[in-house]
């Protein structure tokens, strides 16, 4: 018992000093160095290796928080290597050529993409920046506008036009018992009560199951332009039921939904607008703000999800932007939230409460 003790005092005492130092380390006089990109690599793998590590050992102490990591982020923490952190450090030094990303670079007074990794790029005023847009990756820029004017974006056109087909294949979906839905899960294993999504694409891999339901609004989709494979669904909120603030990994990527079942009392929060959206049309947001969700009502809220590239980026450089996007998800979360969306999950969806039609 005295050694168990005595060892459970040595980690505590252990965790408080590498908080110490993770403060020092956030400094400019160490973090940047660290941060280099001769050095991000080997910083990042030791600092993910060394997490997965730490929380097992406290996991299995049952010590503060550390008691309720999920195993699979432990594990996805210990699982990578020095080639997933040496392909994140190749693709940013890439994009430090692209002539949009020199220009941003330029208006926040950085040199190189890899600074934004140390760097609290949101406090710095620019026309690219706004202090409620942190997302984990910050790609300068990109114009910091919360929402857009879908008119502005030929598939917005198209996928309004489209509509009366794609809700009847959502409808036949639900008639289903909603088949396909299953109850959404973030990152962290954090199962968010009464938001149900129906994937079609999630970071690049195809749903192909929910798509052969869907064939036609699969195919629409597949032939936008511009269109972005990362996270594209139904999304549906249960009444009564918000989506707490969060952001989205990147800027860059503009998200997309088109109304298909909207009750009143329907609400988005973007940054410090809001919106509400509207059946058989498109709404334009960028998700890197910080933002929630409401649903007040006694239905079901449905909309098509999706991403597209922000129309600042040139063909040639949206390939460029496609590596990024691949080499970031092979960090840690990313992989839990990939394995999260594959698994087998039901859904708590209120079906009887979908099919009603818009409160006019």
């Amino acid at each position: 018992m005295t050694t168990v003790f005595v060892v459970t005092g040595v980690l505590v005492w252990a965790m408080v000093g590498l908080k110490v130092i993770a403060k020092l380390l956030r400094g400019r006089g160490l973090a940047r160095p660290l941060h280099s990109a001769a050095m991000m690599p080997y910083t990042m793998f030791v600092e993910y290796r060394f997490f997965g590590w730490l929380a097992a050992v406290f996991k299995r102490l049952r010590i503060g928080e550390a008691r309720h990591a999920a195993p699979e982020v432990i594990a996805a923490h210990r699982a990578i290597t020095l080639a997933d952190t040496e392909r994140l450090r190749d693709v940013l030094v890439e994009m430090d050529g692209l002539p949009t990303i020199q220009t941003g670079l330029r208006a926040v007074g950085l040199n190189s993409m890899i600074e934004t990794v140390t760097t609290r790029v949101h406090k710095r005023p620019s026309p690219y920046t706004h202090p409620m847009q942190y997302p984990p990756y910050y790609i300068p820029g990109v114009p910091a506008r919360t929402f857009s004017d879908p008119s502005e974006f030929e598939w917005a056109h198209v996928l309004e036009q489209e509509y009366p087909a794609i809700k009847s294949e959502l409808m036949r979906v639900l008639g289903d018992a909603g088949s396909g839905f299953k109850g959404y899960m973030s990152e962290s294993q954090y199962r968010h009560t009464g938001w149900n999504t129906f994937n079609f694409f999630f970071y690049g891999k195809k749903f192909e199951e929910n798509c052969e339901k869907c064939p036609h609004t699969t195919a629409v989709l597949e032939s936008l332009p511009r269109f972005e494979r990362d996270h594209i669904m139904f999304s549906a909120l249960n009444p009564h039921t918000r989506i707490p603030p969060h952001t989205g990994p990147m800027n860059g990527i503009l998200r997309a939904h088109l109304g298909l079942v909207v009750p009143q009392g329907c609400y988005i929060r973007v940054g410090p607008d809001e919106r509400t959206w509207e059946e058989g049309k498109v709404l334009v947001f960028d998700d890197s703000f910080e933002h929630e969700v409401f649903n007040h009502s006694d239905s079901v809220r449905i909309v098509l999800f999706m991403n597209f590239w922000h129309p600042c980026f040139s063909e040639q450089e949206i390939t460029v932007l496609e590596r990024f996007r691949m080499a970031y998800e092979r960090g840690p979360l990313s992989m839990v939230h990939a394995q999260n969306q594959a698994a087998k999950r039901a859904h708590d969806m209120e079906i009887g409460k979908a099919a009603k039609p818009a409160a006019a």
